[in-house]
């Protein structure tokens, strides 16, 4: 499934090298444990295929994917009537990095299944994922047009034809795709949030409407606020600019409540300090971007545009030599960011 592709607010940054000291890692004992016991299990009973698909899951929580598909393979010279079996298998090969080869599973697994739609729907993620295919786009449509002959009732098939469509730039059929995914499921969580982020693409007032019905069935709905959250503060800077000081604080503070609640899911999303900082930047509370500002220099301390923000505040609070600091620490990081340049200029002037 796709995600929602974050905005920066300020300038983009280069992230620099940092030395980090590398973690301390403990040996899993209970997965070692795990694998263990599934080894004795194989040797009472070495012709069972649920065995090594069980292993293989093991292999692949501990990461260890060369081991889970070698043990997939096992599986499938076993028993090879299974679809779970060759979807699982060409799971690993889409972590691997190789999604040519699962798609070539899934056309073994189609042969076999012709009437199961859950392969022809891998085997279109499968192709859609893989840009070096020539004609990935085209490839994944036709394995979808072909599951729809076999089942016009499986949202994915539609979700995934959204998706292509949105690569392609066909928004009109990717909305259409995508609507018709949330009326076969109407818990269809990423439906819900593509239909958000196109209709906001076309300033179609109804995208908000599609990021609610968003959050309402997910217990952890990131995306969808954090979408919603942005359409919220430019909706508020396009009212700023129109002089609708009132509206434009209405709609600032709804974005802050908003944002809160994405940090309230994921504490690191980074740019929902940014956004809340932007906000309360734009309304005058220059002390409250400050303070969220350094939040998020915490949060990721190689983002140049954080410390440039923070050092902006810094600067109207009078604060000129901690500006000149953070000015320097986005520099640090991004020697190019001009407006770090400017503002440590024009402090570092005899005043």
């Amino acid at each position: 499934m796709l995600s929602v592709t974050i905005a920066i607010v300020f300038n983009s940054c280069s992230q620099c090298n940092r030395t980090k000291v590398a973690p301390v890692v403990l040996p899993d004992t209970t997965s070692s444990a795990k694998i263990n016991a599934v080894n004795e299990e194989i040797k009472k009973d070495s012709l069972n295929p649920f065995l090594y698909y069980k292993r293989a899951h093991i292999y692949e929580h501990n990461d260890d994917i060369q081991h889970a598909t070698a043990d997939m393979f096992k599986t499938l010279s076993l028993d090879s009537s299974r679809a779970e079996f060759f979807l699982y298998a060409a799971e690993l090969f889409k972590k691997s990095g190789e999604p040519r080869k699962g798609i070539a599973l899934m056309d073994k697994a189609i042969a076999i299944d012709s009437l199961n739609t859950d392969l022809y729907v891998k085997a279109a993620e499968l192709a859609y994922i893989d840009t070096t295919i020539k004609g990935n786009y085209i490839i994944a449509l036709s394995y979808l047009n072909a599951a729809i002959l076999k089942n016009p009732q499986n949202a994915d098939i539609y979700f995934y034809k959204g998706n292509i469509f949105k690569e392609l730039k066909d928004t009109t059929r990717a909305i259409s795709s995508f609507q018709t995914a949330t009326e076969l499921n109407p818990k269809f969580y990423n439906a819900y949030v593509q239909l958000g982020l196109l209709l906001a693409q076309k300033k179609d007032k109804n995208a908000e409407k599609y990021f609610d019905n968003a959050i309402k069935i997910s217990d952890k709905p990131e995306d969808a606020l954090y979408a919603k959250a942005n359409i919220l503060k430019e909706t508020a800077t396009a009212l700023f600019e129109a002089n609708k000081d009132a509206q434009a604080r209405e709609k600032y503070n709804a974005a802050i409540e908003t944002y809160k609640k994405v940090i309230a899911v994921n504490y690191k999303n980074v740019e929902s300090y940014m956004g809340i900082g932007f906000s309360y930047y734009q309304m005058d509370s220059v002390a409250e971007a400050y303070k969220y500002y350094g939040l998020a220099t915490k949060i990721e301390p190689t983002y140049a545009g954080a410390y440039f923000s923070e050092g902006l505040c810094a600067e109207d609070l009078g604060r000129k030599k901690e500006a000149a600091e953070l000015y320097q620490s986005c520099l640090n990081i991004d020697p190019k960011f001009a407006r770090a340049q400017e503002h440590l200029k024009k402090l570092q002037l005899p005043q």
